[in-house]
Formats: C-alpha cells, sequence, structure tokens
C-alpha cells in the first residue's frame, strides 16, 4: 500500500460508487461473473474495475449492445451514476481500491453473517447487527432480495437491539444444479419453517418478527405456528391474501398473474423476462435500483422469485391472523399504490388488539428507510 492511500483523505464519491459496486455482490456471489454494458463506466473506466477487484465483485462490462437488456441499465444505474462524479477525476485507482477495501472492512466489522443449514440440503444467510445479548428483532423482507436493502433498519436498530435479517431460501446461496432449488421447496411452510429455524438458531430467545410486504405473509405464519418463538409482530405495507375482505391494487393483481406465468417453467420464466426487459424498466428507485432489479438479472434468479413470491401472493393470510395471540403493530400508508392499504386496515380488524398505524404518504419502498419517525414508531411499540 502506497503512503498517499494512509494519509490522504478520500472524497465521499468514493464510499458513494464502492457502495454501488457492493449492491451487486450478491448476484455475483449467485452467479458468478456478471457483464454489464460499456458504458455503466465511461468516465472512469480504470477506477470501477479496481475496485471491482478490491471488493471482489467480478463484474465485466463488455455485455453486447445489439439487444439492449433494460434489466442490466437497471442494475448498472447506480455504478453509471456513481462513477460520473467530478471529484473521482484523477484518483489513482491502486489507491482507490485499497480505500474501497478499507471501507469494506468497516462496514463488515458492523455486522455478523450466518448460515443456517436446513435438513433438505438449503442454506440460509442471515445478516446480524447489534448487541448479541439485546432484545432481537428478526426482519422477514420480500423474496429474493438482498439484505443490503435492509440496511437501514440494521443501522438504525443496532444500538439497542439486535437485528437479524434473513434471505430467502435460493436467493443467496451460489447456483450449481438449478433444479436442485424445485426439490428443496419453495412454498410459504418452507419459508416459515426457515424463519423459524433461525429463530431457534441464530437468536438467543423469543424474538421480535418484523414482515415486510411480501415478507409479512412468511412473519404472519410464524407468529401463528410458534407463539412460543415471538415476542411480537410488526407488519410494514404488507402484501397479504385476504379474500374478497380487501382491495387489491392493480400492480398487486397484475404481479401476482405475472409471477404464476414465469413459474410454470425456467423456459417460461426466459421467454417473459426476455419480454420484460426489451424496453424500458419503470419504477426503478434511485439508489437502490440494482437492489431492486436483482431478480429479473437472469431467466433462473426471475424463476425463482416468481415461484416464491407467487407462493405468499397466494397465500390465504386470514388462517393464519386469527391465531395471532402477540402484541401486533400494523403499518401502512394512505396512498400505497403498491401493496394496497385496505389489506393492513383489515388485518388490524383480525388481529386481536392490533394497533394500526397509516401514514397520509408514504411510497411502498419507504418500509426498508428506518426513518427516525418510522424507527419510533416501532421502538415505541416494543417497550410497551
Amino acid at each position: 500500500m502506497s503512503r498517499a492511500a494512509t494519509t490522504r483523505t478520500f472524497p465521499a464519491a468514493l464510499a458513494d460508487l464502492a457502495d454501488a459496486v457492493r449492491q451487486l455482490e450478491g448476484l455475483t456471489a449467485q452467479v458468478g461473473p456478471f457483464a454489464l454494458y460499456p458504458d455503466a463506466c465511461d468516465r472512469e473506466p480504470e477506477l470501477v474495475a479496481a475496485l471491482c477487484r478490491a471488493l471482489e465483485v467480478p463484474l465485466t462490462f463488455d455485455a453486447p449492445a445489439r439487444d439492449r437488456d433494460f434489466a442490466l441499465v437497471g442494475l448498472a444505474a447506480e455504478i453509471r451514476r456513481a462513477q460520473r462524479a467530478p471529484e473521482l477525476a484523477g484518483l489513482c485507482a491502486e489507491d482507490a481500491a485499497e480505500q474501497a477495501r478499507r471501507l469494506r472492512q468497516e462496514e463488515n466489522t458492523r455486522y455478523r453473517t450466518h448460515a443456517v443449514h436446513r435438513p433438505d440440503g438449503s442454506v440460509i444467510t442471515v445478516v446480524d447487527a447489534g448487541p448479541p445479548d439485546a432484545p432481537c428483532v428478526l426482519v422477514s423482507p420480500p423474496c429474493a432480495l438482498s439484505y443490503r436493502l435492509s440496511l437501514p433498519w440494521l443501522t438504525a436498530l443496532g444500538s439497542a437491539y439486535r437485528c437479524l435479517v434473513i434471505q430467502t431460501r435460493g436467493t443467496s446461496e451460489r447456483i450449481a444444479e438449478p433444479e436442485v432449488f424445485d426439490q428443496r421447496g419453495h412454498d410459504v411452510v418452507h419459508q416459515v419453517d426457515d424463519l423459524l429455524a433461525v429463530a431457534e438458531e441464530v437468536a438467543t430467545g423469543p424474538v421480535h418478527l418484523m414482515g415486510i410486504c411480501g415478507g409479512a405473509a412468511v412473519a404472519l405464519a410464524a407468529a401463528a405456528w410458534r407463539p412460543d418463538r415471538v415476542s411480537s409482530l410488526s407488519l410494514w405495507h404488507a402484501d397479504l391474501e385476504l379474500g374478497e375482505e380487501a382491495q387489491k391494487t392493480d400492480h398487486q393483481i397484475n404481479l401476482r398473474a405475472m409471477l404464476d406465468l414465469a413459474g410454470e417453467s425456467r423456459d417460461t420464466a426466459a421467454w417473459l423476462r426476455g419480454k420484460l426487459t426489451s424496453g424500458p424498466m419503470t419504477g426503478v428507485p434511485e439508489r437502490i435500483g440494482p437492489l431492486v432489479v436483482r431478480p429479473y438479472a437472469t431467466a433462473e434468479l426471475f424463476y425463482r422469485y416468481a415461484r416464491l413470491t407467487a407462493a405468499t401472493m397466494h397465500w390465504d393470510s386470514r388462517q393464519t391472523a386469527v391465531k395471532v395471540d402477540r402484541p401486533c403493530l400494523v403499518v401502512t400508508s394512505d396512498d400505497d399504490d403498491t401493496a394496497h392499504p385496505a389489506g393492513s386496515r383489515r388485518l388490524a380488524e383480525i388481529i386481536p388488539g392490533a394497533r394500526l398505524v397509516s401514514a397520509d404518504h408514504g411510497n411502498h419502498l419507504d418500509a426498508f428507510r428506518a426513518t427516525p419517525g418510522q424507527v419510533a414508531c416501532l421502538t415505541s411499540f416494543l417497550a410497551r
């Protein structure tokens, strides 16, 4: 390491670029080296390449541009944005790479990672933050999305709580034989068993379950089936099937129909993915776009996302909601156009004593932001 690397103050833009690269580390961990388009690093190609090597995220930038794949565009969006920062011009790639390693090490010291081995051979990845002996919040996120989407909650809760984030079966370990995923199962029962296994093997006692979006169906069932493992339940912008008792958004209706089709077979998933990614993809959020687009990165990942998520979207949560006897917080917003707030309102009516909090405004993805107001809402509920 050069002397400059030990004494120089690097611009914040370098940390931003390193984070953009790390948003794709979960993808490459599953599928190996991954090709993006050359214009993803059109300003600082040497710097981006050096950071990819330093952070052990095997990206290449040589995808053929003849047939534009807009999933690749979405996956590359944050790298493309971050590497254009003027402050990065002229940085020594070697020194910047060493600083990126240091940033990764500093972040990784704040989190612990566990691998929970299931009887069917699945390996469930769990990210863990906070004091090991503190009360534990176990996050059940939407299927197939990276733990990095939940990092704001790990950071916000880490001083007073131990916070665990589970990654759905089949969406974190390296893919060697794709068909093994089907053999091991992917329905709600399997997902609930995984969540409870994490609660038993990683946590030190009953947990505060926190279900977000589609992860709410899994958390709800876990609380109903094993109340001895659950201290409380909070459900954020829940995407649930409640039959005719709750209205759905157009997004919920259309997404479930799409995933039903994609889950028919790998060939169908590949065909449908090609249709979806042949034009610009709408609704890709800034700053976290690659984390949201990841399930569309390859046909296999899209197939797995379809099978896992469709299972939660078809699961009738009324059968488990009526059995919940733990303190329950239900959070939504009046104008959530992704998961209809009517579902959360009806859920709060079904679960005895549930507390409903509905903001006037809020994007569905706001559930991952861990704003001061959200954190205060959760911690005041947990302190009751």
